[in-house]
């Protein structure tokens, strides 16, 4: 079984933040990458190209993948997502 995602409030330093959005019918994720207090982003992108960056990333960079989800647009067919 896979590993589940963690939700928290903001992104966090050494993770891959994975944050979702839904700016108008359909939802979009924006990967950010933080080092100390510098971030780096990806931009709005379609969730399905957002999250396979996260999970490309994570995976070359040995890092967790954290979720900002504050309008509950997660879909449990992602995977599992829990509490911080």
């Amino acid at each position: 079984m896979a590993k589940p995602f963690r939700r928290v409030q903001a992104p966090i330093a050494g993770a891959v933040t994975l944050v979702l959005s839904q700016p108008g019918e359909g939802v979009v994720g924006e990967v950010k990458l933080a080092d100390g207090r510098l971030f780096s982003t990806t931009g709005a992108l379609p969730v399905a190209q957002a999250f396979g960056i996260a999970v490309h990333v994570a995976n070359e960079g040995g890092m967790e993948i954290v979720v900002v989800d504050s309008h509950n647009l997660w879909k449990s067919s992602w995977g599992e997502l829990t509490a911080a």
